[in-house]
């Protein structure tokens, strides 16, 4: 039986992976042959090289030694971390795509669509596919998955119809889409965008609007979402200033998603936060911003995968976060070796970073 191959990032490639096809350099040159069993060092060369995707076979990734939960095998037998990486693959080649001119194709987007709604429940899989560290660059292609899965998870946990559920899945999908006609410049500028180009990084919903809007087959409301996912519940945000009655409930989940996933990113601008820090920002500082049903929504389903979770405190000690405080996400129980503390009582400590 030949195995099939995947697209993966270099940064998710292990030890033990078969490259499924010769890898070149920009210039022709071979770096790896086909069926090379990967170790640290091809690894890292092919980091060294710029090299960002390469071609595996699927038998080898399945068999790694020392898998852990991220490349664990789902119930329909395939690994949840193969089909993340297809999707990222597949929404970068769509941002290929549209920033040579072309037209956003659908089929393509509701094939990885599709793949994510019809998936047994992975939401383990997907807060630890939130988590990861991923290449700076690759940050929109990560965060544009990321946000259509977190959307689904809170569609799910608000009881919405599998319609609805769909719909906010692709959605977020495709909430960025318009960053493909911004600069790329602009999009990896490591500093302080300046006055203009900030407004322009601004458009970016607009374009993914006029972008959505090109297929008749892209529901109105999920366009609509595309374009509004930037407003706030008070009228301050962009591009319309819409006021909370007068957005969709699409772009207000879409919105969650989209603060929490970037906020817990390394981005070219900024370190991440803690989940707990952004915990705090949201639960204590949203009034006016996000939608309060959808943030309490996904607040009180999202800090209990947490649990378990180690963290290093303010203290300088390793604790394990064994409680979560519904009055304050910030502030949980944690457990030092035999002792317990509670954060939230305890003032002068917090949780500092995210092991």
């Amino acid at each position: 039986m030949i195995s099939r191959r995947f697209t993966i990032s270099v940064d998710s490639c292990r030890p033990g992976m078969r490259t499924a096809e010769t890898i070149v350099n920009k210039y022709g040159a071979v770096i790896l042959y086909e069926n090379v069993t990967l170790d640290e060092r091809a690894i890292e060369r092919l980091k060294n090289m710029g090299i960002q995707y390469i071609s595996v076979f699927e038998d080898s990734m399945l068999s790694v030694s020392g898998m852990d939960r991220e490349w664990a095998i789902t119930d329909d037998g395939f690994s949840f971390n193969v089909k993340y990486e297809q999707d990222v693959h597949t929404i970068k080649m769509i941002f290929a795509d549209i920033s040579a001119g072309k037209r956003l194709d659908k089929d393509i987007t509701d094939q990885v669509v599709d793949s994510m709604v019809i998936m047994p429940q992975q939401n383990r899989h997907v807060v630890d596919a939130v988590m990861q560290t991923r290449r700076i660059d690759e940050y929109t292609y990560y965060h544009c998955v990321n946000v259509a899965m977190l959307s689904m998870m809170i569609a799910r946990w608000m009881n919405l119809d599998e319609s609805m559920v769909r719909k906010c899945t692709e959605a977020g999908l495709l909430h960025d889409v318009g960053k493909a006609r911004v600069p790329v410049e602009i999009i990896n500028k490591p500093g302080k965008l300046t006055e203009s180009e900030f407004e322009e990084m601004k458009r970016h919903s607009e374009y993914g609007y006029m972008i959505a809007m090109q297929d008749r087959r892209i529901d109105p409301d999920v366009a609509t979402a595309i374009l509004t996912h930037h407003e706030k519940e008070d009228g301050s945000g962009y591009p319309l200033g819409l006021t909370g009655d007068k957005i969709n409930q699409i772009a207000k989940i879409v919105a969650v998603s989209d603060i929490f996933d970037a906020m817990t990113a390394n981005r070219v601008y900024k370190y991440k936060d803690t989940p707990f820090k952004v915990f705090e920002i949201m639960q204590h500082s949203s009034f006016g911003v996000l939608n309060p049903l959808v943030l309490n929504s996904f607040l009180n389903k999202m800090t209990h995968y947490y649990v378990g979770s180690r963290v290093r405190l303010s203290t300088g000690e390793t604790a394990e976060v064994v409680f979560m405080n519904r009055m304050d996400f910030s502030k949980p129980v944690v457990r030092v070796e035999d002792r317990f503390i509670d954060l939230a009582v305890a003032k002068k400590v917090s949780i500092e970073e995210f092991l």
